[in-house]
């Protein structure tokens, strides 16, 4: 973040007015990342909206895989022992990603941070260029 206050310190008012209305479409919201946590974290809402895409699929994947599989497994009016283990073996996933969306809190206003803080170096970047052609 420092650097980007030295950076901004040269820009005209025209450039900083510029590189505000740019952050003011472009910035991501903690009280949305942490709306997004709180209703469905479970499926990695809070990480699409962070833009973090793989670990957004992952969390999403290790949700609904497993809720399936227990809802098919469910239907089952006998289970052998493949049957049990996954059963089991979803319901554990699905402990594992509960308890990934509840760390995964710890780290989320961070990652709302330095999201914002690289969209800004970004259209810092931009403006830097207009300058030179």
């Amino acid at each position: 973040m420092m650097d980007n206050i030295q950076e901004k310190r040269s820009f005209t008012l025209e450039e900083l007015g510029i590189l505000e209305a740019e952050m003011l479409k472009l910035r991501k919201s903690k009280e949305a990342a942490w709306g997004l946590w709180a209703l469905m974290s479970f499926f990695g809402a809070h990480r699409f909206y962070t833009e973090n895409y793989v670990y957004a699929s992952w969390m999403l994947s290790t949700s609904v895989a497993p809720i399936v599989m227990i809802l098919v497994l469910a239907g089952q009016d006998s289970l052998g022992g493949l049957g049990q283990f996954l059963l089991w073996f979803s319901i554990s996933m699905l402990i594992g990603s509960v308890a990934w969306s509840w760390i995964d809190a710890i780290f989320l206003n961070r990652r709302v941070e330095n999201l914002n803080n690289r969209k800004e170096q970004e259209i810092i970047r931009r403006i830097q260029m207009t300058r030179r052609t």
